[in-house]
């Protein structure tokens, strides 16, 4: 055999593991959900003017995301909060992160808080505040009961079944109008303000811990299998002080 004959040899090979794995990843990638990326539980810090204001996020949730997340709807946010992410039919819907901001002044600073994403196309997130809460669940063979520290929202299901309750001020989709973070607004970003007037600084709030859960829309619609094979939102943290500083942080 001459040493074309060989090349070709070797290049035809390449080409059928090419195919095979292609293969497997697109029938693997048909039962799929969305994925978030996991690549690091800790996230990009924010950056200030000011040495003493500070940002991170990071991630509370480490669930196996190998299938990624299910859409959910709505209605399943009280219920996934407490159930740590884990929607009614037991699948992973959602994930939960953690704010961190410190401003180490014995000043106080009045900040309006923003979660602002980019999802791929094709998609809609919806995220809302929660909030750290105990569970006692008593076994009911034993008696004996376990303490869990999970997350609970501000309202409930039957909360959200009433015709006046208000969805937009609670559940938001993350998008922006402004075309920069650090001019996001309440009256043009309403959807995507987090917190505002937050007090900072001063002898009690030198540190302030906030949390919010995201999750991808369940609109009813069938599901790309591409989507499961990639992350599917990335997202901002910013913060705007009434004093004009300003301070943004990255998750996925």
């Amino acid at each position: 055999m001459n040493d074309i004959e060989k090349n070709n040899d070797k290049k035809m090979f390449y080409v059928f593991i090419a195919c095979l794995v292609l293969s497997i990843f697109i029938v693997g990638a048909t039962y799929a959900y969305f994925t978030s990326s996991v690549s690091d539980n800790t996230v990009v810090k924010g950056t200030s003017s000011f040495n003493t204001f500070s940002l991170s996020v990071s991630r509370v949730t480490t669930l196996d995301l190998t299938y990624g997340l299910i859409p959910m709807k709505n209605i399943e946010a009280p219920y996934a909060a407490e159930q740590m992410c884990f929607d009614s039919n037991e699948k992973v819907g959602c994930q939960i992160y953690k704010i961190t901001l410190l401003y180490d002044s014995d000043d106080s600073l009045l900040v309006d808080g923003y979660i602002t994403t980019n999802p791929i196309d094709g998609i809609e997130t919806r995220y809302t505040r929660v909030y750290p809460k105990n569970v006692t669940i008593t076994n009911s063979d034993t008696g004996e009961e376990v303490v869990s520290n999970v997350f609970g929202t501000s309202y409930t299901k039957d909360d959200m079944l009433d015709s006046s309750f208000d969805m937009e001020k609670y559940i938001k989709n993350g998008a922006m109008v402004s075309s920069d973070e650090f001019l996001l607004n309440r009256d043009d970003d309403y959807s995507s303000l987090f917190v505002s007037n937050v007090v900072l600084g001063g002898e009690q709030n030198k540190v302030v811990e906030l949390y919010f859960m995201i999750w991808i829309y369940d609109d009813g619609n069938n599901q790309d299998f591409a989507q499961g094979n990639q992350a599917v939102y990335t997202g901002n943290a910013t913060f705007i002080s009434s004093s004009g500083s300003k301070i943004k942080a990255s998750f996925d």
